[in-house]
């Protein structure tokens, strides 16, 4: 595109100037218009703005080819700085963006961790009730079997609220009568499968229930 705007005619240079021209013929135009060899005339104010705008534009390698291209420098004076915070701000979204996508993809890898690991207790758990109900003869065994999650409800937090024997009634036994705590016991460690332990040890709004794996020792809940 043509010199729309006269840049390179009020500098005084061709169009294909290098930048060293171009700086030397700034030079010389800001110092036959500085303000203190032209008595503050007007017309040497308002032409050392518009060589300020052309060197501007011209002295930046991109806003030059902007201003070749389209005949515009990212704007009028001033418009440096504008360009130099729109990259700032796009700079900052980027970062921005990148570190959500890192904290995002490490939660969906924690999240992922959890599961597996919970469907391994779970596979766990499955196959050594099916060992114990193949090993044991039922009500007539000598030894009662024992589930892989040992189950505790903790006295000084239990407060009866059922919640717990009406998810899981197989495993959980609450005695609302009784005068000291805890009044929910263990009926059986075997009478549901651990997602229905974990749901109804989740219903008690004291947390009175632990679970503990007995093969890690760690405790799942709470």
């Amino acid at each position: 595109m043509a010199d729309s705007k006269g840049y390179y005619a009020i500098l005084g240079v061709p169009e294909r100037a290098t930048q060293l021209e171009i700086k030397k013929a700034y030079r010389r135009l800001a110092r036959k218009y500085h303000p203190d060899r032209n008595n503050g005339s007007a017309q040497a104010e308002d032409m050392i703005k518009k060589v300020n705008a052309a060197y501007e534009v011209l002295s930046d390698i991109h806003r030059r080819a902007q201003y070749d291209r389209d005949g515009i420098g990212f704007g009028d004076t001033g418009s440096g700085q504008q360009h130099e915070e729109q990259e700032e701000e796009e700079r900052h979204e980027q970062a921005h963006h990148h570190h959500y996508q890192q904290h995002h993809h490490h939660e969906e890898q924690q999240e992922r961790t959890r599961a597996e690991r919970l469907r391994a207790r779970k596979e766990a758990a499955a196959e050594q009730q099916q060992q114990q109900q193949q090993y044991y003869a039922g009500p007539t065994a000598i030894e009662t079997p024992k589930s892989r999650f040992h189950i505790i409800v903790e006295p000084s937090l239990c407060m009866a609220f059922g919640s717990c024997e009406t998810l899981a009634p197989k495993v959980f036994v609450v005695e609302k009568n009784k005068r000291v705590n805890p009044k929910a016991r263990v009926e059986s460690e075997l009478g549901a499968d651990l997602d229905t332990i974990y749901a109804a040890a989740q219903t008690c709004p004291t947390k009175a229930i632990k679970i503990i794996d007995r093969f890690t020792g760690e405790q799942i809940f709470p």
